[in-house]
């Protein structure tokens, strides 16, 4: 009997490209990159309230605290969160289980890197 452990890991990188210069696409692209501080900034520097725009900004369909959450942007989502109204925010647990056996000896971790296109 063999018994193989690998110590591998599998790490997504998700990398956001604005498509207009909007101050919203800006926004979008701080919330996906979990910029918080930068984002912080641009919601004070805004006319409106930062609660106005966290429930009024939409990133690629979704509320922008919800972009956030769903490209794991856990520092800006959390700070998105207390500005967001109860309806708007996603309240679905998400639990991914996922068996993986990777037999790679040269290379102990994989990264994969996404494009998310952002704006108009």
């Amino acid at each position: 009997m063999t018994i193989f452990m690998m110590n591998s890991v599998y790490a997504i990188q998700y990398k956001f490209v604005a498509m207009d210069n909007s101050i919203y696409t800006k926004m979008c692209v701080l919330a996906g990159n979990n910029e918080q501080k930068a984002l912080k900034t641009a919601l004070r520097r805004h006319e409106h309230s930062p609660r106005s725009l966290a429930n009024t900004t939409f990133c690629n369909g979704l509320i922008i605290a919800n972009f956030a959450y769903k490209y794991q942007a856990n520092m800006t989502y959390d700070y998105l969160k207390k500005y967001t109204h109860s309806r708007h925010v996603d309240k679905a647990t998400k639990v991914s289980i996922q068996d993986v056996i990777t037999r790679t000896t040269e290379n102990k971790s994989t990264e994969e890197i996404i494009l998310v296109y952002v704006g108009y």
